[in-house]
């Protein structure tokens, strides 16, 4: 059952980027909600982000709650009613640009293809949760 309710989740997630991209929607902007997250421990390249935002969590510097693979909550802010947590990155292979992009100080963040739980962090590559209302 839990499978079904993860793949039922995701498949929902799905759909919702791509009602954002048929939207043409102007690139997501950084705010007080923005979470940037770069693995400054060569250790955890390779591990995934979720591996590296527990890390952070145990250290005090973030604090998230994750339900059936979806991150529902980040440093306080919780999902609400057409209101979630994206997450974007520069990491080209991970990252799609049609589902929505991000973009930070001149530089332009795509849709990350997989969640926290099974995306591969890289040297060098920042990930950004975005906290968006649709």
């Amino acid at each position: 059952m839990k499978k079904f309710l993860v793949f039922i989740l995701t498949i929902l997630a799905a759909f919702a980027c791509i009602f954002a991209a048929a939207c043409d929607r102007e690139p997501v902007k950084a705010d007080e909600n923005t979470v940037f997250i770069k693995v400054t421990d060569k250790s955890y390249v390779g591990k995934t982000l979720l591996e590296y935002m527990e890390r952070l969590s145990d250290e005090g510097r973030l604090t998230f709650e994750i339900n059936d693979g979806m991150m529902t909550s980040i440093n306080g802010k919780s999902n609400a009613l057409n209101s979630y947590w994206m997450l974007y990155t520069d990491d080209a292979e991970n990252a799609n640009d049609e589902w929505g992009t991000f973009e930070h100080e001149g530089k332009t963040y795509g849709s990350a293809v997989l969640g926290a739980s099974e995306l591969t962090v890289r040297e060098g590559c920042l990930y950004v949760w975005a906290y968006q209302k649709f």
